[in-house]
């Protein structure tokens, strides 16, 4: 299955992903409140791209079973998403609303312009590679470490946020997608699943670099002056 050739090639990036020092400090209770912000600051401007991408998928799809998996992902992104930053803002004492309107951060830029030209230039199977890491990565973090937390770990609430569970970003919606990609892959050519497959390994450092931002407190060296 292309499916399991896109996870294997990206085997290594995850594991990079689950050691990344941000990713541990999570698991170990631990992170400094400048990152969590910083992250919540870029994980807003992220999500209201990917909410735009959900939608160009959903215009692009063609049967109605995909048109209602997007339709959903649309609703939970923009009715449900923010409960993690809720749970990172509360961890840090910081309200929610004081950072929704951060200027975007170089990698938080890239990454959505990333996705935006897999809506531009791609197909529906180019632009569910391109949106899968995130979900992916998040779903293999939270499995592999919830496991190791100790019950008094302040991210706790967190992690569970995104374990399997209905409603929420779980194996289903996981599934969903590397199955979608599976069927749409039996009519794309060789060529084109090259594509597909650099997407979604683009994608996978991507989430690499947006946890380095947040930890590191990455910015523009030169900002623009109003």
């Amino acid at each position: 299955m292309f499916s399991e050739q896109l996870k294997r090639d990206a085997a290594p990036i995850l594991t990079d992903i689950e050691n990344h020092p941000f990713v541990e400090g999570i698991r170990d209770g631990a992170v400094s409140r400048d990152a969590l912000m910083v992250y919540v600051e870029q994980d807003t401007r992220f999500l209201e791209a990917f909410v735009k991408v959900y939608a160009g998928a959903l215009e692009k799809s063609k049967t109605k079973k995909q048109m209602q998996f997007f339709d959903e992902q649309i609703r939970y992104t923009l009715n449900d998403e923010a409960g993690a930053h809720k749970i990172l803002c509360g961890i840090a004492n910081e309200a929610l609303e004081e950072h929704q309107n951060a200027e975007i951060r170089p990698a938080t830029y890239l990454y959505n312009e990333h996705l935006f030209n897999a809506l531009r230039t791609g197909q529906l199977i180019d632009i569910a590679a391109a949106m899968l890491p995130c979900p992916w990565t998040y779903n293999e973090i939270s499995k592999k470490i919830i496991s190791d937390s100790d019950p008094t770990n302040p991210f706790l609430p967190w992690i569970e946020f995104y374990q399997p569970e209905e409603g929420k970003v779980d194996d289903s919606m996981v599934n969903t997608l590397f199955s979608m990609i599976d069927e749409l892959a039996e009519e794309a050519s060789t060529a084109h699943l090259k594509r597909v497959e650099e997407r979604f390994l683009r994608s996978c450092e991507f989430e690499y670099d947006f946890w380095d931002q947040a930890y590191y407190q990455q910015d523009w060296k030169y900002h623009l002056q109003a």
